[in-house]
């Protein structure tokens, strides 16, 4: 975009000065007149909690209106017109800046710039204006109510081109702006707007002239509500929402309130309607309203004869309820909404004068459905449903909180394809036609009102200064939001305390909607104070802790009495390499009564593309000059911003799916069915034979028909021609939809499990006398030693085994080294914040594990005959607080395989070590791995749930993770063997006694230590194989419990036990 600049600016890290063509300070003099506006001179709006809007009008359900039932049936609207192009905007430092005259018609805005609404200016590179990040601090120095004396303010102004017309009125709606807003017609000002996440609309139609008209919007970036908009987000200033244009009769439907009740028990319903009219006066008396329900996609009308009129007696004294029709149909049975049956019905509403001449037509799809809390348990339809939730952030990647439809729906189908159900819009409400596309396509939603004030927690709840702004707030959300059936539950927002603001939120939604439970979980923790999930049920009908653990969990279901069940509103806090235990959370929920599952934080890494060095990366907190920002905190997505899945999410998908598949009897398995309303009759059930990870046989299951909630047992025998074949047996079931859905293609797999059947043993293979190979050749000088094996060469010397090779190809390109540490992954401690001495991280650097070094050691040949020969080895890691000790057995047999037995001592003062095991640096060339355990992706000891344990191809280069922040990745767990070789087969073969973890990189721990983003890294030209008796797990310690104890490496004595054979090219 074209446009002008005052003054340079930072680069997005902060560091040089980007030179931009600027306006003269003379012209900018001569444009910009100080001047206060004339509701700013003593107590501005901006810096007043009371003042929450003027001229704007009353909250109302969202819905599409038409000029007649032809338009509404085509969904095509003459009366609803996006404003989005044609804006020209100037960015200034403070309100008080604007220039003399900015708002009126006749202003000459030459030097404004062209720009296309929704836009946020702070994602404009041309503007000094950037994105801010902070968790819980706010941005700036100040206390409520008062802002920044810098406050930059955008000036938008829009040529409205008005057909004058005497039967419509003109409505501006503004779906969403950020932070506060004026707006203009033709120079007069309309009307003012806080809460940057819910529409405002401003009636224009006495201002508008025939022809040309002028719209001009002020929009402050912060006003006295960014400090109950402390969310853990990107501060950002602008337009992210669409601006519209409805028109509107004068006697037009202000409001639709539709209230499906259903009853479960027999599928029957009743539709209760609460129409509004919004007119002058008592100008709707005479005017009626017609209702019709249709089946989505039929003209089949269910409510026949449905209609009402304003008569005389709605405007009687003390009983007269205004222009309010109310109508009422029952019916005797529908399909019931839920997420996985989202059955929606198009609901029809028809408006027409006292001559029956039609002025307007609303159209809306609803769904019946049944929520009550009952026995500890939610109920949705009359089933206890289990959430398996994400919480999610309005994000994209290159426009900040401006979210196209398409985006949405990538989010939807991605969120349905890996098994969630659920979403907490945190922090805010989202964008109407968001829930409308959640209604679509089956997801249940707690909607949260757009309050959060985490630096001021203790204060605002309790301020009286601020009830009516958190009232409104939530007011204003039920209101647009009541006829979405996605919606579950109402939540009062994060992280602001709870006090008598909340209860008054709390006792009005209870009065107006009581069929959604309230989420709330200020009601049952108090941030830094205490916790108390039994406590004050007048606060949240749901106990939603945060980052509980599972022990927590498990005690509070068996011990408390509290008949509200749990629903954790964030857990596995899944920032970078994440989300360790996932299956012991869910072990919980579906093992004990009244836990129902939860939201995990979150759904994207927020990171902002930028560029540095040339290469594109995503940026964070701090990357664009700021001095108060919380880094990479804002990364904790299972997705990247691109929407491309972490592993982590994998892992939810695996571990929260609705079939299950266990082994009973003999060739018996159960395959049950956790679903809430749907059978097993569409879909495919799959059975392939494994022998030693790879498939020898497969099938296809006829299963009988398995209803919900119910589990079936079949018989699936072992191929005859596997029966006696050596290895290890496995069976693996695949789960997958017969029929193409709206967020998939048909054969989408929606479950699998694979279960461990048997090992054969191979008969032992004897090698005839005549055929036994030369015992290896010993060469010993200047305390190496060098073994020759057929045309192997093991070279070792006081660190340990120091060079292979195969003939004249270098196998081994450096000394194996003992490997205790990893790049520390977030949640072993955020590597660029100070304060976490209780994290593993500063914990490791306080033990000096990043800088300990193995000391040379004792090397002997302590056997050697016709079995090979035999070295040992010892050697330590000295570091701040003790020493590990590692003895090595190395045995070369006479068919050169080097048989590997490590035996290491961890002191107690070292115990959960970040890694124990081995290093190699091996031939450059070596890009071909192959290994048999779980994949195809990276697994960690707490997070390998979603790896099939099969025979897996791949390459080096394609371990590589890029986590935004550089980090550990690529692990692979339960390894059997782990095969790299080059182009022409020449390579190496390791063999764990039993098993070990490995990872194979390009990348290695050194380059990723002190890296903060992915452009400061690069691929060195080595493979790096790390052999490890374990990794530490993962956790969840970024925001939330630690590493769970079994997945930590505790002191003592530990082995790893392989072999290690080269493997000879191809002639």
């Amino acid at each position: 975009m074209g446009g002008w600049f005052v003054g340079p600016r930072f680069d997005h890290h902060g560091r040089d000065f980007i030179q931009r063509p600027t306006l003269s300070r003379s012209r900018l003099n001569s444009l910009i007149r100080s001047r206060r506006l004339e509701t700013s001179v003593a107590n501005p709006h901006w810096e007043n909690p009371e003042t929450l809007a003027f001229g704007r009008l009353p909250a109302a359900a969202h819905f599409h209106r038409f000029a007649s039932k032809a338009q509404s049936k085509a969904s095509q609207s003459s009366r609803e017109t996006e404003l989005s192009d044609g804006w020209r905007f100037l960015r200034i430092p403070h309100p008080d800046q604007a220039p003399l005259g900015w708002e009126q018609p006749d202003f000459d805005d030459q030097y404004f710039k062209a720009v296309t609404l929704p836009a946020l200016w702070t994602m404009d590179p041309d503007e000094i204006d950037q994105p801010i990040y902070t968790n819980v601090r706010m941005p700036f120095r100040q206390e409520p109510p008062r802002v920044p004396d810098q406050n930059p303010t955008g000036l938008y102004r829009l040529t409205l081109n008005h057909q004058s017309s005497t039967r419509l009125q003109s409505v501006l709606v503004l779906e969403g702006v950020e932070n506060c807003c004026y707006v203009f017609c033709n120079g007069h000002t309309i009307g003012f707007n806080k809460d940057s996440r819910l529409p405002a609309e401003f009636d224009l139609t006495p201002f508008l002239v025939p022809g040309e008209n002028l719209i001009a919007l002020m929009i402050l970036r912060f006003s006295d509500a960014s400090y109950i908009e402390d969310q853990d987000q990107w501060w950002h200033a602008g337009v992210h929402r669409p601006i519209r244009l409805s028109r509107r009769p004068w006697v037009n439907l202000r409001d639709i309130h539709a209230k499906p009740i259903f009853d479960p028990s027999d599928q029957s319903a009743r539709l209760d309607l609460s129409i509004a009219l919004s007119a002058s006066g008592r100008g709707a008396l005479g005017h009626s309203v017609s209702a019709a329900l249709y089946p989505s996609g039929q003209d089949r009308n269910l409510t026949q004869g449905l209609a009402g009129q304003i008569d005389r007696a709605q405007y009687f004294p003390v009983t007269g309820k205004g222009a309010v029709i109310e109508l009422s149909k029952s019916l005797k049975k529908v399909d019931a909404w839920s997420s996985e049956h989202p059955n929606l019905y198009d609901l029809e509403i028809t408006l027409k004068d006292p001559l029956g001449r039609v002025l307007e037509c609303a159209r809306l799809k609803i769904g019946f459905r049944h929520i009550e809390i009952k026995d500890r348990q939610l109920l949705i339809n009359g089933q206890a449903v289990l959430i398996r939730g994400v919480n999610r952030h309005d994000h994209c990647d290159q426009t900040g909180k401006v979210i196209s439809e398409a985006l949405m729906r990538q989010d939807l189908t991605l969120m349905k394809q890996h098994n969630i159900n659920s979403v907490r819009t945190s922090h805010y409400p989202n964008q109407s036609r968001f829930l409308e596309l959640c209604d679509e396509y089956g997801l249940y939603v707690i909607d949260e009102t757009n309050l959060e004030a985490h630096h001021h927690y203790a204060q605002l709840g309790q301020d009286s200064h601020w009830a009516p702004a958190f009232l409104s707030r939530a007011t204003r959300m039920v209101e647009r939001d009541k006829n979405h059936a996605c919606i579950f539950s109402w939540s009062l927002g994060n992280e602001t305390g709870y006090g008598p603001n909340q209860a008054a939120m709390a006792a009005w939604i209870r009065a107006f909607d009581p069929s959604r439970p309230i989420h709330n979980e200020n009601a049952i923790c108090e941030q830094g104070v205490k916790r108390d999930w039994d406590a004050n049920a007048e606060g949240s009908d749901l106990v939603c802790p945060m980052y509980p653990s599972v022990a927590e969990l498990i005690e509070h279901a068996t011990t408390s009495q509290d008949p509200r069940p749990v629903i954790m509103c964030e857990f596995a806090h899944a920032m970078g390499n994440s989300c360790g235990n996932l299956q012991e959370y869910w072990d919980a929920i579906e093992t004990h009564k009244g836990l129902q599952g939860g939201f995990i934080w979150e759904w994207i890494d927020h990171g902002i593309l930028a560029a540095a060095d040339g290469q594109a990366y995503w940026a964070y907190g701090g990357d664009f000059g700021e001095t108060i920002h919380d880094l990479n905190f804002v990364c904790d997505g299972l997705c990247w911003p691109d929407r491309t899945p972490h592993s982590s999410l994998l892992e939810f998908k695996k571990v929260v799916q609705p079939i299950k598949v266990r082994k009973r009897r003999g060739d018996r398995f159960e395959i049950s069915n956790q679903q809430d309303f749907t059978d097993l009759a569409g879909l495919t059930v799959t059975c392939h034979y494994l022998v030693d990870g790879l498939i020898q046989n497969t099938r296809v299951l006829k299963l009988p028909k398995v209803r919900a909630g119910a589990a079936v047992e079949v018989v699936v025998a072992a191929p005859k021609s596997c029966t006696h074949q050596p290895g290890e047996h496995s069976i693996l079931f695949e789960f997958a939809l017969k029929q193409k859905q709206s967020w998939c293609d048909a054969g989408h797999l929606m479950a699998w499990d694979q279960i461990a059947l048997k090992t054969v043993q191979a008969a032992a293979k004897t090698r005839p006398r005549k055929d036994q190979p030369t015992p290896p050749d010993i060469q010993v000088q200047d305390g190496r030693i060098q073994l020759r094996a057929m045309d192997s060469v093991f070279c070792f010397d006081a660190f340990g085994l120091a060079d292979v090779c195969f003939k004249e190809d270098a196998i081994l390109q450096g000394n194996l080294m003992i490997n205790i540490w990893r790049a520390p992954i977030d949640n072993d401690g955020i590597k660029g914040w100070t304060g976490q001495q209780h994290k593993a991280l500063d914990r490791w650097r306080a033990q000096g594990l990043f800088d300990a070094e193995p000391e040379t050691g004792k090397l002997s040949i302590t056997e050697q005959g016709a079995h090979g020969v035999v070295l040992s080895h010892t050697t330590r890691v000295v570091t701040q607080v003790g020493q590990i000790r590692c003895k090595t057995r190395y045995h070369l047999t006479a068919d050169a395989a080097l048989h590997v037995s490590h035996r290491f001592q961890v002191p107690k003062a070292l115990e959960d070590l970040p890694r124990l095991g081995v290093r190699y640096r091996l031939n450059p060339d070596f890009e071909h791995l192959s290994w048999y355990g779980r994949g195809p992706h990276e697994t960690y000891v707490d997070r390998k749930q979603s790896g099939r344990l099969m025979v897996h191809e791949s390459t080096v280069g394609a371990q590589y993770v890029p986590y935004i922040l550089p980090q550990d990745h690529g692990n692979l767990t339960d390894v059997r063997w782990l095969g790299l070789h080059n182009d022409r087969q020449l390579g190496v073969i390791v063999t764990g006694h039993p098993l070990f973890e490995a990872s194979a990189s390009h990348y290695p721990k050194e380059a990723l230590l002190n890296a903060f983003h992915t452009y400061e890294v690069a691929p060195d030209h080595h493979v790096w194989l790390s052999l490890d008796v374990m990794q530490r797990g993962l956790g969840g310690a970024s925001c939330g419990p630690d590493t769970l104890p079994p997945y930590r490496l505790s002191s003592g004595a530990f082995s790893l036990d392989y072999t290690l054979a080269l493997q000879a090219p191809e002639r």
